[in-house]
């Protein structure tokens, strides 16, 4: 959402729910391997790797055990989001 006095964007926030089964597999896979990261550290990372290694247009960096930041990145081989 752009700033109204400045014309300048800020960051826009969304929510991911992760289910879970997802958690739970990740917590019994990190305890089987005496992980002593979070589970939700280990899907932040998964998801930040997914989208920063995708062929769409974006940046994706870890930022925080759970927080992701996803910035528009062009790259020559990048998808277009619309056409």
């Amino acid at each position: 959402m752009p700033d109204r006095e400045n014309n300048v964007p800020q960051d826009a926030r969304i929510e991911l729910i992760i289910d879970p089964s997802l958690l739970d597999h990740f917590t019994a896979n990190l305890h089987r391997q005496h992980s002593r990261t979070s589970p939700e550290a280990a899907i932040t990372t998964l998801v930040a790797n997914i989208l920063d290694g995708s062929e769409f247009p974006v940046s994706a960096e870890k930022t925080g055990d759970k927080e992701i930041r996803i910035a528009y990145h062009l790259r020559s081989f990048s998808q277009p989001f619309f056409e």
